[in-house]
């Protein structure tokens, strides 16, 4: 078990960075040191990234994270990978790969998780802005090509 959170250096106009850490067998505390993943240095990702979501597919850790700024059509979803949970993580050349997508109805979409459905597909849960400024929850299906997730967008992602 691990907990991965990002820092707030940001709202001090300091440098982000998600962490990890790993927990105890019953969760309730923290073991070792805390590991810096990754932080902002791409163009597209502005100033910050947050919302870690951790996801082990076909024996390798992909880190989905949300960057740029969330009131903005800028706020996109990427991705790094690593052979394990402490990284270290290199952050995919396609990113982002979830933006803005107006045929879509999908306006700066981040805070994202993974789910497999019932179906046994994988999901990709996020928010977006719709029309009246209000950020509400989108679902796509998600699926793995050559090792790289892809987001499939629907004309209107259900809402």
């Amino acid at each position: 078990r691990y907990l991965l959170w990002k820092s707030d250096a940001n709202s001090r106009g300091g440098q982000t960075w998600l962490y990890i850490q790993q927990l105890s067998d019953d969760g309730l505390s923290l073991e070792g040191e805390p590991q810096r993943l990754i932080t902002a240095d791409a163009r597209w990702e502005g100033v910050l990234v947050e919302a870690p979501t951790l996801w082990k597919q076909d024996g390798r850790y992909y880190l989905f994270y949300s960057a740029n700024d969330y009131k903005t059509r800028d706020y996109a979803v990427g991705y790094a990978v690593a052979d394990r949970p402490e990284g270290p993580y290199a952050k995919a050349a396609e990113n982002p790969i979830l933006k803005t997508t107006l045929a879509a109805g999908i306006v700066g979409p981040g805070g994202q998780d993974i789910q497999v459905g019932a179906d046994g597909r994988h999901y990709l849960l996020f928010h977006t802005w719709t029309p009246g400024a209000y950020r509400a929850l989108a679902i796509a299906p998600l699926r793995w090509a050559d090792g790289k997730p892809v987001v499939e967008l629907p004309p209107r992602a259900s809402q």
